[in-house]
């Protein structure tokens, strides 16, 4: 450690120490470095701007200066912000604090070691440039991962979606044009006024500081890359025995897609161990202590998950990025979501550190949670494989049903993944494999729906459901023959037995012909559409009288 790192760590505010000095030792010489590097990079490009600004600024205060003499004073003010130490000062403030430093790091300056004049910034401007920084710092984290998306993408889109990207980096290109155009008109307004370009410069400075140091931080973690695809709970059998239950209370509290995340959950807290089995003896919803069974538990978790889902802002099962947020707030407890939202605009494995250090040092704690909750239960939380329709009939019955039939995306997402087991899938109720195994070989008419549903991200529809489950699920609901949409289900009867007595399917919609299609599973059937006469099949079947819809989807 050098001088300079030092004379840095000794300028931080008390609080700022304090969790500094909680960090360990690594961590401390990542940080003195971070600092240090945007101190530099942004000390020599905002002294090349200086340079370029200061002719403008000469010209328009020719008079001026002639009358008043030089303003060397006021220019030493105006470079003394860009010194290296005060840049890693507050950059180390911000990284260790959030915008709350902002408030204080300015208005507690010592200019006392200076002949320079003192400038005293209000709080009010203070504020203001510490809310122009954090949406700068915001702006920066989503533009990072946005790049990343992109770039991921590219190595499997086509040579349009390339031309896209291209045109997306054009019209980035023209917006910072004009952002320049904009800002240099807003220098010649007020260059008159020396204070007021000072304060300028400062939210300037604060904006840029900010934005770095959310581009780095922001980059950091496997689980903010945003993921295209559908994920499943893959957990011991102690704790799958739980999912009923957990379905139960997922459809309480309104997150019945959630089902296999908690289930992570629980495999990660306590490998399914009653009774406190999603560890919520410190829950806020846990009015009676102790925790005496694990549906008590389930109660608590699911309903404490719900809340954290919903601050996180997270849109679906798949959206890892929400999940994320929503995981480690569970674990820290919710207001770390509104803190990493407000100072980082995400979830990053470095700012729930930070967090944990900035608690333990406010409250004199050795240690605060779970840094590494988050990959801890994603490991339990696993993407499905990615599937394709491989029989060359299918494809071409379902390019033709989705030009000629209206429907939600994930109803489309459920018919594309039963179809891909088209030809590779045999009918059979004995030997039906209904635990979610990617390649199936086996499997009958409820347990193959299930499965597409379950693999479209329906988690809710549990993987061993038989005929009586999709009839008495309060996931669906019942609709009339004309009501029909791809994606709803159809039954022969609503009262049957499993077995042969009944039969489910999954409605696709109709034909340029008029020709009604179903996807579904049987053993032998004259109306396959497909080629094959047993196993997984589109086929014209017209047996079903009994029609039921996800809920959700009514909504859409």
């Amino acid at each position: 450690m050098d001088q300079l790192d030092r004379e840095v760590i000794e300028s931080l505010s008390e609080p700022a120490k304090r969790v500094f000095g909680s960090l360990d030792y690594c961590s401390r010489q990542r940080m003195l470095k971070k600092a240090k590097a945007m101190a530099k990079e942004e000390k020599t490009r905002n002294q090349k701007k200086s340079r370029v600004k200061k002719k403008g600024i000469e010209k328009q205060n020719k008079a001026k200066r002639k009358k008043k003499g030089s303003s060397s004073k006021s220019e030493r003010v105006l470079f003394s912000i860009y010194e290296t130490k005060d840049l890693m000062v507050q950059s180390m403030h911000l990284m260790l604090l959030g915008s709350s430093v902002a408030d204080n790091a300015y208005e507690e300056r010592d200019f006392a070691h200076t002949d320079e004049p003192q400038v005293a910034l209000s709080r009010e401007t203070v504020q203001k440039s510490s809310r122009v920084a954090m949406g700068g710092m915001r702006t920066l984290v989503q533009r990072n991962r946005h790049k990343k998306a992109q770039r991921k993408a590219a190595g499997k889109s086509t040579q349009k979606s390339a031309q896209a990207v291209q045109t997306g980096a054009k019209a980035r290109t023209q917006a910072a044009k004009t952002l320049v155009k904009t800002m240099q008109s807003i220098v010649r307004s007020v260059a008159a006024n020396p204070v007021v370009w000072i304060v300028l410069l400062v939210v300037i400075l604060l904006a840029v500081i900010v934005g770095a140091i959310g581009t780095i931080v922001g980059s950091g973690g496997a689980a903010n890359e945003s993921q295209d695809g559908t994920y499943q709970a893959q957990v011991s059998e102690k704790t799958e025995s739980y999912r009923e239950m957990v379905s139960e209370y997922c459809e309480k509290y309104g997150i019945d897609d959630y089902v296999d995340l908690c289930l992570a959950m629980i495999e990660q807290e306590s490998g399914g161990n009653p009774p406190d089995v999603m560890q919520t003896a410190q829950s806020y919803y846990n009015v009676n202590p102790p925790i005496d069974s694990a549906e008590e538990s389930i109660d608590c978790g699911t309903h404490e998950l719900s809340d954290c889902l919903t601050k996180a802002k997270c849109k679906d099962p798949n959206d890892i990025n929400g999940i994320s947020l929503a995981l480690q707030g569970y674990n820290f407890g919710n207001g770390y979501i509104d803190w990493a939202l407000k100072n980082y605009g995400c979830y990053t494995k470095e700012n729930a550190q930070i967090f944990s250090a900035k608690i333990c040092a406010e409250l004199g704690y050795a240690s605060y949670g779970d840094v590494e909750y988050v990959p801890h239960v994603l490991r339990y939380y696993v993407m499905n494989e990615e599937t394709s329709v491989s029989n060359e009939s299918a494809k071409t019955i379902l390019e033709e049903l989705k030009k000629n039939n209206t429907a939600p995306a994930e109803a489309w997402d459920v018919i594309e993944k039963g179809a891909s087991l088209i030809g590779s899938v045999k009918y059979s109720m004995e030997k039906r494999q209904a635990d979610g195994r990617d390649k199936p070989e086996f499997l009958d008419c409820s347990s193959f729906s299930a499965w597409a549903f379950h693999k479209a991200g329906v988690t809710s529809v549990p993987y061993g459901s038989t005929t009586a489950t999709f009839i008495g699920s309060k996931k669906f609901h019942d609709i009339s023959a004309e009501r029909l949409q791809p994606g709803d289900i159809g039954l022969k009867s609503r009262t049957g037995e499993t077995g042969g007595a009944n039969h489910v399917g999954i409605y696709c919609g109709k034909l340029k012909d008029g020709r009604v299609v179903w996807l579904h599973c049987t053993s032998s059937s004259g109306s396959s559409l497909t080629g094959n006469t047993e196993g997984v099949m589109f086929g014209v079947y017209t047996n079903f009288t009994y029609f039921r819809r996800l809920k959700k989807w009514d909504k859409k």
